[in-house]
């Protein structure tokens, strides 16, 4: 078969979205476990997912929403932001999900941009809309709370008080469990605009991310190719990106699998998780390979039923962490939020050496696994990871998109030489629309039937595609892509700051980075280095809070007046190596 062809097969004959595939599965396997909620350990088959689902949707459709609408959802449970998710859908509404970690000005920002006539939030996060509710400009939502149950009996009226609108109402999100479990009668197709998610913007705020039906099946049914009905996968990551969302569960429903989620992730409790819930898939991000590397060796490291991992990005020691967790695959690739799924590859880290345990095997065997990767991406997606892995070895496009690597003439570049890279879709419906409210940078990116990405790749001549660099500001801060002109922007929100600038610098862990700021204030100010961090603390999400700040007089500039940063991360990047040496000697 040749590489790509079984995606493409699939994509002419598997159902038009999610919620059909999900009602072929509900019909056909009612009760195969499908949603494993950790926390609470909640079980739910497909059958009840699927009419708990149909509840919320109905209670979603009593309020109002219908097609084209926005539900966003803001929250740290899981459970939830599933349930909200295939209620919005059940609607013909859109998915909205914004990070929990967004405060101030930011939130206000993402809910002025959805505009959303229905917003869900946790019952600890109304704090943070309290906060932002005089900046918002498009007005209040109707607000669903969801409380804990034990919580519920002295729900504070006071939440709803706080938020002065006089169309404002709020509404249990547990009430809206209690409607009818027939299924709404909106009817979804391909075209039809699934989700808003958010990634990070390069000069700016973040950009909402608008995907049709069709996009989601195309990332679904390529992830599904990989995955056994059997497959139970593994996701502490939050579900207002992509990751989470959809590259796991929505993945775990088109392929007929179970999912098991827990909130947050956990190094000290991961492998009970993973025990307990007979995970074979899981997804690691940068710093989780450490952390769980640095947890004290156990006779017993291998007796879990982890079989593949996701990766990413690939660190040194992937082969080490394989063979301690008997990890018999390692998985790599390129995605992103207005992609889904660019490239696949398989690290076969074992051979036919033993990993996974006999007695906890499921799904596809060693051989089968091999074969489908082969077909969807060809002989040269797998490597043997008893061997060098070459740099930023991304896999093999799966058959969704046609990959060029183009110079920056707009041209093909020659095979090794770095370039930008562009997709082409196979087929009509699967491009995301473009970026809500923003329709130059919608222009910038859609361009030609293509998506023209701002990363810089590499491609060999067995077309196997090499991550090189991003094009422009982004720093990787424990899995978020953080722009770092935004933080700039709310550094300089502090009244004593005149401006400052933003770098990044290796992360003290993982292979990610650290923010590095600084900062030149106001004449009149006085400025300590220890005030702006503790005013990050109020008014910037955790992740985007600057880990080393200092207090400059002035900024290096080139003879355009153009910020020499690469002179501010040298110096930093010295100075923190210099502090490390001189605390090991």
């Amino acid at each position: 078969m040749i590489a790509g062809e079984l995606v493409r097969e699939r994509l002419l004959t598997d159902e038009p979205t999610v919620l059909h595939r999900f009602d072929a599965w509900a019909r056909t396997q009612p009760d195969r476990p499908f949603f494993f909620y950790g926390e609470d350990e909640r079980r739910f088959t497909y059958r009840e997912f699927d009419l708990l689902t149909n509840r919320v949707a109905n209670s979603l459709a009593a309020l109002g929403i219908g097609r084209g609408d926005r539900v966003a959802v803001l929250s740290t449970n899981g459970l939830v932001c599933a349930l909200g998710m295939f209620a919005a859908w059940k609607t013909g509404a859109l998915y909205c999900p914004i990070n929990y970690r967004f405060v101030g000005d930011l939130l206000a920002y993402v809910i002025d941009d959805l505009a959303p006539p229905v917003l869900i939030a946790d019952r600890h996060l109304v704090p943070a809309l309290n906060d932002c509710r005089g900046r918002l400009t498009t007005g209040i939502p109707r607000v669903i709370v969801h409380a804990p149950a034990r919580d519920e009996a002295d729900f504070d009226p006071r939440y709803e008080q706080a938020l002065p609108h006089r169309d404002f109402r709020s509404t249990l999100f547990s009430e809206l469990t209690a409607a009818g479990e027939t299924r709404p009668t909106a009817a979804i197709e391909t075209d039809d605009l699934c989700s808003v998610v958010y990634t990070s913007g390069t000069t700016g705020n973040p950009k909402g991310v608008i995907h049709p039906h069709g996009w989601l099946r195309a990332f679904g049914t390529a992830l599904a190719t990989m995955t056994h009905r059997d497959d139970v996968l593994y996701c502490d990551l939050p579900l207002y990106h992509i990751g989470g969302a959809y590259a796991n569960l929505v993945r775990a429903a088109w392929a007929g699998a179970s999912i098991a989620v827990w909130n947050r992730f956990s190094p000290a409790d991961f492998w009970r998780r993973i025990r307990l819930s007979g995970a074979s898939i899981t997804l690691l991000l940068d710093v989780m390979n450490d952390w769980l590397m640095q947890q004290p060796e156990r006779a017993g490291d291998r007796e879990n039923p982890i079989i593949r991992a996701h990766v990413q990005p690939l660190p040194a020691n992937h082969n080490t962490l394989a063979r301690r967790f008997g990890l018999d695959f390692i998985a790599v690739g390129y995605g992103s939020t207005e992609l889904g799924l660019g490239a696949t590859g398989l690290i076969d880290e074992l051979g036919d050496a033993p990993g996974t345990p006999k007695h906890l095997w499921k799904g596809y065997d060693k051989q089968e696994i091999r074969a489908i990767v082969r077909a969807m991406a060809g002989e040269h997606a797998i490597l043997d990871g008893s061997k060098p892995v070459p740099d930023g070895f991304m896999g093999r496009t799966p058959g969704v998109y046609e990959p060029v690597v183009t110079d920056r003439d707009g041209k093909p570049a020659p095979a090794g030489t770095p370039g930008r890279l562009t997709m082409r879709p196979v087929q009509p419906g699967i491009l995301f629309r473009g970026y809500l409210n923003k329709p130059d940078a919608t222009a910038a990116s859609l361009r030609d039937g293509c998506f023209h990405s701002s990363d810089i790749v590499a491609a060999d001549d067995n077309g196997a595609l090499y991550f090189m660099d991003r094009e422009q500001g982004f720093i990787r801060v424990r899995g978020e892509n953080v722009a770092a002109t935004q933080v700039e922007t709310l550094l300089n929100g502090h009244p004593g700051v005149s401006h400052c600038a933003v770098v990044a610098v290796p992360a003290g862990e993982g292979s990610e980075d650290d923010i590095g700021a600084f900062i030149v204030p106001e004449r009149t100010a006085s400025l300590s280095a220890r005030e702006i961090s503790e005013w990050a603390r109020t008014a910037l999400p955790k992740f985007m809070r600057p880990r080393h700040v200092r207090i400059v007089e002035a900024l290096p500039v080139t003879q355009t007046m153009k910020v020499e940063k690469y002179r501010l991360r040298e110096q930093l990047v010295t100075e923190l190596e210099s502090g490390r040496l001189n605390r090991r000697a």
